[in-house]
């Protein structure tokens, strides 16, 4: 059974038409996802987007720091894909503040 965290594909599809970033940056971001999305399967946590908290981003975090010794440079762009997308979901109204 495949994984897949609610608006992932429209907001990766939404990067490069709207915000035109680049392919390698897109390639970081769909990897991102995929660490992110296997990192709520492993502790049992929701893939609804709505269930997502930022603790369980801050955990995120700290478990890719901890036990996969992240370097610095990839885990700013984890943060920054995390950050991207809540704003994608915030202009979609996929969320609200």
């Amino acid at each position: 059974m495949e994984h897949r965290l609610n608006n992932v594909d429209d907001f990766l599809m939404y990067l490069p038409v709207e915000k035109n970033y680049s392919e390698n940056t897109l390639r970081g971001y769909t990897y991102d996802w995929g660490c992110y999305q296997k990192f709520l399967v492993s502790y049992n946590r929701s893939l609804e987007l709505t269930d997502l908290t930022t603790s369980t981003s801050r955990r995120f975090i700290q478990d890719q720091v901890i036990n996969y010794k992240v370097k610095p440079r990839a885990l700013h762009r984890r943060i920054s894909c995390l950050k991207s997308f809540s704003q994608y979901c915030l202009k979609e109204n996929y969320i609200s503040i």
